[in-house]
C-alpha cells in the first residue's frame, strides 16, 4: 500500500532485442501490475513526504503541492484521466485501481494542478521509482489544459496519455544529453503518429508542425509494444467477434488493439479510404487527420486508424468511394462497397491462384492454400508485376468487349491497352464516349473506314457494299453516333464469343 511517505515497490527493465522498444523504455517499472491512482485535494502535510529528494520538499517552498497556485482537478478532469488510464490497461496487463486519500493511503499515480511559470509547459510528470514523487503527475495552472476540456482528440487528451506513459515507467524516444547511451527512435519513427511519448508532429514525408488537426486518443503501435513488454498484453480486451466501426460523422486517431476473436473493419462512410490489415501498419479512413503548423494543415493526411503487432484483424469493409484493401497472412474477407474498389497484393501474379466465386472472387496463396481471400465488390487486384480487373459486368467488361470490336479479339491481350481503357472509363468516360474514344485511338476517320474496321473484327472480313452501307447511311445522318455503333458491335454475340467473355468473368482481363 502507498502511503504519503512510502511509495510502492518497484523493480528494474531489462532491455529489449528491439530497438523500437527499447527507446520508449525507462530504467524502472512498477512490480505489480495492479496501480493505485488518487485525486489529492489536500496541501496538509500529512499527505505530502517533507523529504528531498525522496519527497516534495519543505511546505515553505513553492514545490508542487506546496505552490500557491496548486489545486485539485475538475471532477470532468478526473473522468478524462480515468478515460486515458483505461486507454493504457486496454492494452496492457494493467488493473487501475481508484483511492480515496487519507493520511495512510494515497495513489501510486496521484494527478492535480500546480504551477509552472512556462506556459508552454502543459504538464510533468515521475517516472517510476523510489521517491514517492514517482508516478505523479501534474497539470500546469498556466498551460492550455487549465483552459481546455480534456476530450479525446485534443491535446490535452494527448498530453494526459503521455504523462501516464511516463508515470508507467516510459521514456521520451529522442536524445536525451542526461542519459546519451539510451536508445533512441530513428527520425521516421520519431513521431506522435507512431508514439505518444514522441514531441514531433510530422507526417509521413517529414513536414513538422505543432500539432495534429485530431489527435491520438489511445497509445500507439510503439507505446503498445512497449507497455506490453514491461506489463504483458491485455488478452481479454476484445477477445471476442469485434466489428470496428468507422464513418463520416467525428474524426479518428487511434490504434486497434484486438485480443482475438473473427475480427472487421467497418469504413460506413463516403470518402475513398485505405483499409491494411497488416499489424504494425495504418490506414487511411474517413475524414483526414492533418500534421498541423499553427492551425494550418501540412502536406498529405497522416494515417488515423493503425492495427497493433500481434493483432489479427480478418475482415475488411470500405464504403461508398474508390478504395484500396490490403489483406495479412490470415484468410481475409475484404469487401469493397460501391466505388472502384482495389485489393492490393504484395506479390507477384504466379504465387497465387485466382477464381470467381459466387458473389466475387477468391485469392489463394500457392504456398499455403489455407490462406484464401474472399473478395466481394472488388474490382481491381493489383499485384506487384500485374493488375487483374474482375468488374466484367462493369468497366472492365466494357474496355474489353470495345477492344475486341475496335481492335481485334486478340487486342485484349494487350495489357496497356487494357489499362488506358480502365483509366478513361473509371475517369467517367460512358460507354458511348468510350467508345468514340477507342474509334478516334484506332486512326479510324470516314464513317466508310468505321464500318469497315468494325465488320472485319466481328466477321474476319471486308463487309460488302450492300452489307455495309446501312450503317455508313445512319452515321451519315447522325441518327447513329460513332460512339453508339462501336457499343453494337461490342455487345453482339458475335464479338463477345470472339473474346471468350465467359473466360474472362472466370480470370479477369489482365492490365498495366
Amino acid at each position: 500500500m502507498t502511503t504519503p511517505y512510502v511509495s510502492s515497490s518497484v523493480t528494474s527493465i531489462n532491455p529489449a532485442n528491439i530497438n523500437t522498444i527499447n527507446s520508449l523504455l525507462g530504467d524502472l517499472r512498477w512490480t505489480s501490475s495492479t496501480i493505485s491512482y488518487s485525486f489529492p485535494t489536500s496541501k496538509d502535510i500529512t499527505f505530502w513526504s517533507t523529504d528531498y529528494p525522496s519527497g516534495y520538499g519543505s511546505p515553505f517552498g513553492d514545490g508542487e503541492p506546496w505552490n500557491i497556485a496548486a489545486t485539485a482537478l475538475t471532477s470532468r478532469d478526473q473522468i478524462n484521466f480515468e478515460q486515458a488510464l483505461q486507454q493504457w490497461a486496454n492494452v496492457a496487463n494493467l488493473n487501475f485501481t481508484k483511492v480515496t486519500e487519507t493520511t495512510n493511503e494515497v495513489g501510486d499515480i496521484r494527478a492535480a494542478y500546480s504551477k509552472d511559470p512556462d506556459e508552454f509547459t502543459l504538464a510533468w510528470s515521475y517516472l517510476p521509482g523510489y521517491s514517492v514523487r514517482a508516478g505523479d503527475v501534474w497539470i500546469n495552472t498556466l498551460g492550455l489544459l487549465n483552459f481546455q476540456d480534456w476530450d479525446p482528440g485534443t491535446l490535452s487528451f494527448e498530453t494526459i496519455l503521455h504523462e501516464l506513459g511516463h508515470a508507467l515507467g516510459l521514456k521520451h524516444p529522442f536524445f536525451d544529453p542526461d542519459n546519451s547511451t539510451a536508445a533512441t527512435l530513428p527520425t521516421n519513427l520519431d513521431s506522435i503518429m507512431h508514439t505518444v511519448m514522441s514531441y514531433t508532429y510530422s507526417n509521413l514525408a517529414g513536414d513538422e508542425g505543432n500539432e495534429f488537426s485530431f489527435h491520438p486518443t489511445t497509445p500507439m503501435v510503439l507505446d503498445i509494444a512497449a507497455i506490453q513488454y514491461l506489463y504483458g498484453a491485455n488478452h481479454n480486451y476484445h477477445a471476442g467477434n469485434d466489428t470496428y466501426t468507422f464513418d463520416d460523422s467525428t474524426l479518428h486517431h487511434e490504434t486497434i488493439w484486438d485480443g482475438g476473436g473473427f475480427d472487421t473493419i467497418h469504413y460506413a462512410g463516403a470518402i475513398s479510404t485505405l483499409i491494411d490489415l497488416n499489424p504494425m501498419s495504418a490506414s487511411f479512413i474517413g475524414q483526414s487527420v492533418y500534421a498541423q503548423s499553427n492551425g494550418v494543415n501540412l502536406g498529405q493526411p497522416i494515417p488515423n486508424v493503425w492495427i497493433a503487432g500481434g493483432v489479427v484483424i480478418e475482415n475488411g469493409i470500405a464504403g461508398l468511394g474508390n478504395d484500396l484493401l490490403i489483406g495479412n497472412d490470415s484468410s481475409n474477407g475484404l469487401d469493397g462497397g460501391s466505388g472502384i474498389d482495389t485489393v492490393l497484393v504484395e506479390s507477384t501474379r504466379n504465387n497465387f491462384f485466382l477464381s470467381k466465386v459466387s458473389g466475387g472472387y477468391t485469392v489463394i496463396a500457392n504456398a499455403n492454400p489455407s490462406n484464401q481471400d474472399t473478395l466481394t465488390n472488388i474490382e481491381r487486384v493489383k499485384f506487384n508485376d500485374i493488375g487483374i480487373a474482375l468488374d466484367i459486368d462493369g468497366h472492365a467488361g466494357q474496355v474489353a468487349k470495345l477492344l475486341g470490336a475496335v481492335f481485334g479479339a486478340s487486342s485484349i491481350t494487350n495489357k496497356d491497352y487494357v489499362g488506358v481503357g480502365l483509366t478513361e472509363a473509371d475517369n467517367g468516360l460512358s460507354y458511348e464516349q468510350l467508345g468514340e474514344f477507342a474509334i478516334k485511338a484506332a486512326g479510324g476517320k470516314s464513317h466508310d473506314e468505321i464500318v469497315t474496321l468494325l465488320w472485319s473484327n466481328l466477321f474476319g472480313a471486308p463487309p460488302s457494299e450492300t452489307e455495309k452501307s446501312p450503317y455508313v447511311k445512319l452515321l451519315n445522318t447522325h441518327e447513329m453516333s460513332v460512339g453508339a455503333l462501336a457499343i453494337l458491335a461490342a455487345d453482339s454475340g458475335l464479338n463477345t464469343e470472339n473474346i471468350n467473355l465467359t473466360g474472362l468473368i472466370q480470370n479477369g482481363i489482365a492490365f498495366v
